[in-house]
C-alpha cells in the first residue's frame, strides 16, 4: 500500500512544481530538431487541432502519439466465459515539458467473479516527443507495470517494462490516425510479445458545437502477439462528445475477433477532464 501511495505522490509532485515552474501562456510553434535540448526543459503548450480540425483527444483502446494534460475515471464491465468482472481506474496525464510527459494508471478497484476484489496494479508511463508540426505528432516511450496491486487481482510479483513508438497524424476532413508499436517484457509468471494497435476516426461537428461537441467516432485494432501462445485481437468501435467546458464523455465496446477469446466482451464508459 505504501509504494503505491508513494508512486502517486511523486507524480502529484512532479506535476506541482513542474505548474509552479510554468511562465506565461506562449505561442505554439512547431518543434525543432535543433532545439530539442532547449525545448526539453521548455513549458508544455498545447498544441491547436490538425490543419483540418482533428483534435489531439484520447480514444478508447488506442494510443496517443501527443501529449495530453488530463485525468480519466474509467468504468469497465468485462463478460467472459468465467464470468464477469468489474473494474474502476483512474489515470493522471502530465506533460513536465514540451518534450517530456508522464502518465500514471491506477485501477482503484476491482471485482472478480472467481472472488477477488481490490486495488490492481499501477502502471507508469513516460514519453519523449520526437517531432511534432501541426498535423503530426511522434513520441517514444517506456511503460513500466508495477506489482502494486492485491494479490487477488493483480498479475502477482510480475514486473514489466513495454518500450513503444507512438503516432498521431491528421488526415483531412476532421479524420484522424494513431498508432503504436510496442513490446512487453515481463518477469517470469507474465506474458512477452508484440503489440500493434490502430486506430482511425473522425471529429463531425466544432467545439462550440451544443450539445456534442467535438463528437467524434472512432474504430482502433489491437493485436496482441505473445513469444508462446496464439494471437490476440480486439476491436474498440467508441463515441466521444463534450459534456461541458473541458469534460468529456467516452463510450465503447471491445470485442475480440481471434481464436482466441480471453473475454467475450468489455464495455468501457469514461469521464476525462482536461485542465
Amino acid at each position: 500500500m505504501s509504494l503505491r501511495f508513494a508512486l502517486l505522490a511523486a507524480v502529484a509532485s512532479i506535476a506541482t512544481v513542474a505548474a509552479a515552474s510554468s511562465s506565461t501562456a506562449q505561442t505554439w510553434t512547431p518543434l525543432e530538431a535543433s532545439r530539442f535540448a532547449a525545448e526539453f526543459t521548455q513549458p508544455w503548450i498545447g498544441v491547436p487541432d490538425g490543419s483540418s480540425g482533428a483534435p489531439r483527444q484520447g480514444w478508447l483502446g488506442a494510443p496517443d502519439g501527443f501529449f495530453t494534460r488530463e485525468v480519466h475515471l474509467a468504468y469497465d464491465w468485462i463478460d467472459a466465459d468465467g464470468g464477469e468482472a468489474h473494474r474502476v481506474i483512474a489515470r493522471f496525464n502530465y506533460p513536465l515539458s514540451r518534450r517530456l510527459w508522464v502518465g500514471v494508471e491506477a485501477p482503484i478497484y476491482q471485482d472478480l467473479d472467481s472472488g477477488g476484489s481490490g486495488i490492481g496494479d499501477i502502471g507508469v508511463t513516460a514519453q519523449v516527443m520526437l517531432a511534432e508540426t501541426r498535423d503530426l505528432s511522434l513520441n517514444a516511450g517506456l511503460g513500466l507495470e508495477l506489482p502494486t496491486g492485491d494479490d487477488s487481482v493483480g498479475a502477482g510479483e510480475v514486473f514489466g517494462v513495454t518500450p513503444q513508438v507512438n503516432l498521431w497524424t491528421d488526415l483531412g476532413a476532421g479524420v484522424s490516425f494513431r498508432s503504436r508499436a510496442s513490446y512487453a517484457a515481463r518477469d517470469e509468471g507474465g506474458a512477452d510479445g508484440f503489440g500493434l494497435s490502430l486506430a482511425l476516426g473522425q471529429t463531425v461537428t466544432p467545439a462550440e458545437a451544443a450539445p456534442l461537441g467535438q463528437f467524434t467516432y472512432s474504430l482502433a485494432v489491437n493485436w496482441f502477439a505473445p513469444d508462446e501462445g496464439k494471437d490476440v485481437v480486439t476491436v474498440t468501435p467508441a463515441l466521444r462528445t463534450r459534456l461541458v467546458d473541458s469534460l468529456f464523455l467516452l463510450i465503447g465496446v471491445e470485442l475480440p475477433v481471434s481464436d482466441d477469446e480471453p473475454f467475450d466482451q468489455r464495455w468501457i464508459i469514461q469521464l476525462v477532464r482536461g485542465f
